[in-house]
């Protein structure tokens, strides 16, 4: 075995072993089966690509928005390119690489209990290349395609990362080239698959040295000076943060060199945003959102972002996964007072479903108390403003004179009475909120979200309490 232990083993059809699959004997150049091996992780994805592409399919129909990234990333696969994402937390990073992943064929052939999967016609590891070699049968098994994920962490060590030898299994009596002795890292559970380092620079600099090789070499020595001589098929992926963000790690330049780096920021629209959120929502469906809190919400985390004016003191923004539990919150509180749409009291007394969302996800300069909080009602006072500015346009202004009667003859309005045959009896109003409502199920929610945008932009209504509102006739200039 020593003369094969380092050398590629390429299996023909003329001299191979039996193949057995599910017991059966099975013939893997056949052309129900040829597809399922002998191909590299980087022609699986380059057949995909091309085939999607002909076809006019976004591969990547996970990913909202970002053209220009997707064009990168896919001239990178089809370039057999390694990449590296960079950008903020909660952007997108680990979702690309999990799509990126979906190119590869459901299920692939493997040699059977091989702890790394090798291909039954090119194995990689020495006991699936003595059982080829040797060995008059060899059984088969299906795996579905892998994506690993590696998390960058500053105590990794070798054998986390590539694996070791067992030396409890020598000890009891088997052959170093026995499956049994060698276990291997996440690094080598890989082959035939996607390998994802979640932030790559926390990864100790000796072990950075490692997977310079394996992207070099398709093989790693161990710092001990071994060679493991498994010369392993997989695409490597990685992600880190922006250099100057906290907490992240340098990447060693000659890993650098070995990779392509993309840039992955945040949703370029609002509408962008919406709808991350909404895909990404535990309870999606469990209650409607309607158009306005969609909004609302959007805005209040894309506001932080921007770390403006009174925002300024804000050193860590909040990323998507703040509009996606966000969303969650307003729909649990839903769920909780028996309601199938969300209304503004869903936000929380002191707006306190909207600090649970964004408490752990941004980060001010400095915080003694409860500036945190302070600063979060701030951003939703300024994100109501500004949707209600957007409501209250769309009240036709033909009619707005009328309408204004009939809220000063209703006087006080409990927008929890309000339905359709409430609504007939005030003919404006029911107008006005008819332009506005999808359906009859958001009749309530949107009288409510129209009484707090007159509230907000003339005046003429004052709150009485959540979701109630009284007539004052002082509107304002």
């Amino acid at each position: 075995m020593d003369d094969v232990l380092f050398e590629e083993v390429v299996v023909k059809e003329s001299s191979s072993p039996k193949y057995l699959l599910n017991g059966e004997e099975v013939d893997i150049w056949d052309s129900d089966l040829r597809e399922y091996h002998s191909k590299s992780v980087a022609e699986y994805i380059a057949e995909k690509l091309l085939e999607l592409e002909k076809n006019g399919i976004d591969p990547f129909p996970e990913i909202v928005g970002k053209d220009m990234e997707k064009e990168m990333v896919k001239n990178a696969l089809l370039s057999g390119s390694n990449i590296l994402f960079k950008g903020m937390k909660g952007f997108g990073k680990t979702t690309f690489s999990k799509s990126i992943s979906k190119l590869l064929p459901e299920r692939i052939l493997a040699i059977k209990g091989c702890k790394i999967h090798d291909d039954p016609a090119r194995p990689v590891c020495f006991s699936c290349k003595k059982k080829v070699l040797e060995d008059n049968e060899v059984e088969l098994t299906w795996v579905g395609r892998k994506w690993v994920r590696i998390l960058g962490d500053p105590m990794m060590t070798t054998r986390q990362l590539i694996g070791g030898i067992s030396i409890q299994k020598l000890r009891e009596g088997y052959d170093i080239d026995s499956p049994e002795v060698f276990s291997p890292g996440r690094i080598l559970k890989a082959n035939r698959g996607i390998a994802y380092v979640d932030e790559l620079g926390a990864i100790p600099s000796a072990m950075q040295t490692l997977l310079h090789e394996l992207l070099e070499e398709r093989q790693v020595t161990t710092p001990e000076g071994d060679i493991i001589p498994m010369r392993i098929d997989t695409l490597f992926i990685a992600s880190t943060n922006p250099a100057n963000y906290r907490g992240t790690a340098d990447i060693k330049e000659p890993l650098l060199d070995r990779m392509e780096e993309i840039f992955i920021g945040e949703p370029e629209t609002i509408e962008e945003e919406i709808e991350i959120g909404l895909r990404n929502m535990r309870l999606k469906g469990r209650a409607r959102i309607p158009e306005w809190h969609l909004r609302c919400v959007a805005r209040i985390v894309r506001i932080a972002r921007k770390k403006e004016g009174k925002f300024s003191r804000i050193e860590v923004e909040p990323s998507c996964r703040a509009t996606i539990k966000i969303f969650d919150h307003l729909v649990s509180s839903a769920i909780r007072n028996g309601r199938d749409v969300t209304m503004l009291e869903d936000y929380g007394v002191n707006y306190a479903n909207i600090k649970l969302g964004l408490r752990s996800r941004i980060e001010l300069d400095y915080d003694s108390g409860n500036e945190k909080d302070n600063i979060i009602e701030a951003l939703v006072e300024e994100a109501l403003n500004k949707t209600a500015i957007e409501v209250y346009s769309k009240i036709p202004k033909e009619n707005f004179n009328d309408f204004v009667k009939e809220l000063s003859e209703i006087g006080t309005l409990d927008v929890s009475e309000v339905d359709g045959e409430y609504l007939k009896v005030y003919p404006n109003l029911m107008d006005v909120v008819r332009r506005i409502a999808k359906d009859d199920a958001e009749l309530v929610s949107t009288t409510e979200i129209i009484l707090e945008s007159l509230r907000r932009c003339t005046g003429i209504l004052s709150k009485v309490a959540c979701g109630k509102y009284e007539y004052t006739g002082e509107m304002r200039r």
